[in-house]
Order: C-alpha cells, then sequence, then structure tokens
C-alpha cells in the first residue's frame, strides 16, 4: 500500500508539474540551425514602408532622382540603426512597382497611372538593399483594387489590365472577389511573375483580406456561395475563409516550386476573432499547417494586463506558432500621436514593449511600422531602437525545413592587418571575434568577399552563410 501511495502521489506532482508549464513550451517549436552557444543571437530588424497613397514613399514625389535618393536615405538610416530587413509595399492597390503583365504601373510612382517610370523601379530598389545587406521583402496587397470616401463617390477607373468581372464594388472599397476561382489563380500568378523576375527575398502580406465592411453592408455573396461553396461547406463563413485558404496555400505551393529560398510571411491584425470572422482569414490554421513561414501579427498597443495589452497579445500569439517563426510588429506610429493615450506621449513604453518581447524564446525579431515615423522621431523613440539595437546582428533562418549548413570556410590566415579565407559556393560570410570560453563571441561584420579589414588585436573566425541565412560550422581560430 504504501508503493501506490508513493507511485501515485509521483504521478499527481508530475501531472502539477505539466500543467504549469508556460504555454510556448506545449508547442513545437520553429526550426532551428543548431549553432553553437557561443554565437551570439540572430535578428530580424525590419521596418514596413507604406507606398499606397505615397505614405512613406514617394510622398508625392514624382523626380525619379528625388525618389532614389529618398529611399535611399531610408536604407541609410536603416543601416546607421543596425537594422537588416525592409518591408516594401510594391502592389498596395492592384497596381505595379514594375513592369507587370497583370497590372499596370502605379500611379504613386509618376503620379498618373499607367505611366511607366524612367527607371526599373523594383529592380533599383531591390539592388540598393542587397548592396547594404538589407534583405528585401516584396509586400502584397492580395484583394484591394482602389477605395472611395463614400458610396456616393466614384471609384477610380478599373485599370484595362484587369477584367472586370474579377471586381466586387463596395461602399469604400473595391477589391478581386475572393470568390473566384479565376481571382484565386490571377493572385497566385502574380506572386509568381514577382518571384520570377526580381531577386525578392520574401513575399509578404498584411491584414487585408475580406474587407471589413459598414455595418449597413453585406458581403453579398450568396450567388457566389450557391454557385462553387455550397455542396461543400455548410455555412457561408467556412467558404470564405476556404477562398482565402486556397490563396494561401497556392502562393507558398508556387513559391516551394518557383524559389524555395523566397519567405512567405503574413502581419495580421492583432485581434484573433476580427481576422477569422470579419476578414475569413484563419491565420490560427495557415500557422498550425505551416502554410506561411512567419507570423508578424501588428502588437500595436501598450503594455499592461488587460486582455488588448501588448503582452497579453503576445502571450497569446506565442501560442499559435508551430513549425514557423515568430516576429512582433510595433506600432511605432502611435508614439507622440495624442489621440493614442498616455502611454504613448513617451518613448518609455517602447522600451517595455521590446524588453517583453526578449523574454518570448519564440520571437526572432521585430518590424516596425512604419519607416516614415523613424524619421520623424517623436518622443525620441530612436533612442530606445538605437539602445535595442545598439549591437550588430545575423538575420535568422526562417526556412520552412531543417536547415542545410553551408560548408565551413577553410584556411583561414591573417596577412597585416587582413583576414582571409577559402570560400564557399553561394554564400556570404561573418566574421567574429572570439571573447573566450563560455563567452559570447562578438560579431564584427559580414561580407560577401574572402577578406575582411580587422582593426582591433584578438582571436578570429568565420562561418559561411548561405541565402537562407543557414549558418556553417565555425571555421579554425587565427590570432591577430
Amino acid at each position: 500500500m504504501k508503493y501506490l501511495k508513493y507511485l501515485t502521489l509521483i504521478i499527481f506532482i508530475a501531472f502539477v508539474a505539466s500543467c504549469s508549464k508556460d504555454n510556448d513550451d506545449d508547442i513545437i517549436p520553429p526550426p532551428e540551425e543548431n549553432t553553437p552557444s557561443t554565437l551570439p543571437q540572430k535578428e530580424l530588424r525590419g521596418v514596413w514602408v507604406t507606398t499606397a497613397w505615397g505614405i512613406d514613399w514617394p510622398m508625392e514625389e514624382y523626380n525619379a532622382t528625388a525618389q532614389k535618393q529618398k529611399y535611399i536615405d531610408y536604407l541609410d538610416l536603416l543601416v546607421e540603426n543596425k537594422m537588416n530587413a525592409i518591408f516594401f509595399q510594391i502592389r498596395g492597390m492592384a497596381d505595379a512597382f514594375y513592369d507587370s503583365q497583370y497590372e499596370s504601373w502605379s500611379k504613386y510612382i509618376t503620379g498618373t497611372s499607367g505611366v511607366k517610370p524612367s527607371y526599373d523601379v523594383l529592380g533599383f530598389l531591390i539592388e540598393e538593399a542587397h548592396k547594404r545587406n538589407i534583405q528585401f521583402h516584396a509586400w502584397l496587397n492580395p484583394y484591394r483594387i482602389s477605395t472611395r470616401a463614400n458610396k456616393n463617390s466614384s471609384f477610380p477607373q478599373l485599370d484595362p489590365k484587369i477584367p472586370s468581372e474579377l471586381t466586387k464594388d463596395y461602399e469604400k472599397i473595391r477589391i478581386y472577389n475572393p470568390a473566384l476561382p479565376e481571382v484565386q489563380t490571377r493572385i497566385t500568378q502574380i506572386v509568381k511573375e514577382i518571384i520570377t523576375k526580381y531577386d525578392v527575398d520574401g513575399i509578404h502580406m498584411d491584414d487585408y483580406f475580406y474587407p471589413a465592411l459598414e455595418a449597413s453592408e453585406s458581403m453579398n455573396d450568396n450567388v457566389e456561395y450557391e454557385k462553387y461553396g455550397k455542396a461543400q461547406f455548410d455555412n457561408i463563413a467556412d467558404f470564405r475563409r476556404n477562398n482565402v485558404n486556397v490563396v494561401i496555400q497556392n502562393i507558398q505551393k508556387t513559391i516551394i516550386e518557383t524559389r524555395p529560398d523566397v519567405i512567405f510571411s503574413i502581419s495580421p491584425a492583432a485581434n484573433m476573432d476580427s481576422n477569422y470572422n470579419t476578414l475569413f482569414a484563419d491565420v490560427k490554421k495557415w500557422s498550425k499547417e505551416g502554410w506561411v513561414d512567419v507570423v508578424i501579427p501588428q502588437l500595436y498597443f501598450a503594455t499592461g494586463t488587460e486582455e488588448s495589452s501588448f503582452n497579453q497579445r503576445l502571450n497569446l500569439w506565442s501560442q499559435y506558432i508551430y513549425e514557423n517563426h515568430l516576429l512582433v510588429g510595433y506600432g511605432v506610429y502611435k508614439f507622440g500621436d495624442p489621440a493614442y493615450g498616455s502611454k504613448f506621449q513617451s518613448s518609455e513604453d517602447l522600451q517595455k514593449q521590446f524588453d517583453f518581447a526578449k523574454t518570448k524564446p519564440k520571437v526572432k525579431g521585430s518590424v516596425l511600422y512604419s519607416v516614415k515615423y523613424l524619421v520623424e522621431n517623436k518622443v525620441r523613440i530612436m533612442d530606445v531602437i538605437r539602445n535595442v539595437y545598439k549591437t550588430p546582428v545575423l538575420l535568422p533562418y526562417l526556412g520552412r525545413t531543417i536547415a542545410e549548413k553551408p560548408n565551413t570556410p577553410t584556411n583561414v590566415r591573417v596577412s597585416g592587418s587582413n583576414l582571409s579565407w577559402s570560400g564557399v559556393q553561394a554564400a556570404y560570410y561573418a566574421v567574429y571575434k572570439d571573447n573566450g570560453i563560455n563567452q559570447i563571441a562578438s560579431l564584427i561584420g559580414t561580407t560577401k568577399d574572402t577578406t575582411f579589414k580587422l582593426n582591433e588585436k584578438g582571436t578570429y573566425f568565420v562561418t559561411a552563410l548561405d541565402k537562407k541565412n543557414a549558418e556553417s560550422d565555425l571555421s579554425e581560430s587565427v590570432n591577430y
């Protein structure tokens, strides 16, 4: 009997211990690189650049030279603050920042829709980012075509490349009709066109799927439900969610078949119920099924304990990351704006948000909305950002499978103040300073060359990284 009592007690203690674990521990972690603990932690540090209505770029500046300079100024700001990724909106209104067979040139580039600019806009944007080792994510809106003030106003003339039978009008927005199989195929083909023509590092979508309508409106899609969905779905809401699911699945499938190195990310609204029931975006399912590689919830809230706080929203989203990856979207645009309450009238809460995110092991970095607010620097938010990003970091591996390490650089040597090594095919390199046993090494810099100028005496080693940012084992160390 004593043995049975003892066994029962052990089982009960084990059960209580398992129940007390943080929710994060019950979820399958995302794929990791299994790099040695001597290397510093990796982190994506990104910013959104909005082009719809010219908000961040080009700000109604239609001179090509001035446009290029504004973009370079943004990139220089990112480099200065040790940021490493840009999420640039290249298709916000069924328009294009590139020569597309599906949609016309964006009016936000030249001031007039359909007018070809004097330079390859997307090619320039990517090239300049890559020159600075900044990852370029092409941000698209899947369905939105145009907007108007109200139902008594007119929509802009429909682009002649867009068949009118594929569109649907509501009081304030015109969209591609998500229920039509032709639309689902078209959006997928638009993604394929981009990743085939351009060396983008990622395809990114935000939180706009089915439109959030006025209270007086209905989705007006019963005809489509009768034709395409009633035989398969018991209710129209599930039919709508499936229409979006098909697009998400097919985009990732197309990426894998065409350019598997491209990262597919979504930045959903913070409210999961709204995503599911209003926008018909089943983000939990996308995450669980692995249909998106990276989820970046828009956590545009102050810290606190209430349900809508930054802390509680991040706790919730952390539970729904499976074998994909989590970044945090920060609403830096709210800081210094009296409309958003007292916590946003200084930069103190931004620091608290970053500090809390660091306690969540699944968080792989941050994306800030948006770049013009970094330039405006209200309530000195850049002081916080510089503090958080004070040391350089490598981009994390955000792949959908376990990373395959590239080969390790060999023949590492020092000549004068130059560190050199034998290269690895299709790789770039990270140079580290060894800080001693059980100490985290310092990332000195990255390069695409096989030589690096050293400025300080010490012990150094090198690693190779591939296009997906998977990192090799450490090279042998050398002294300088």
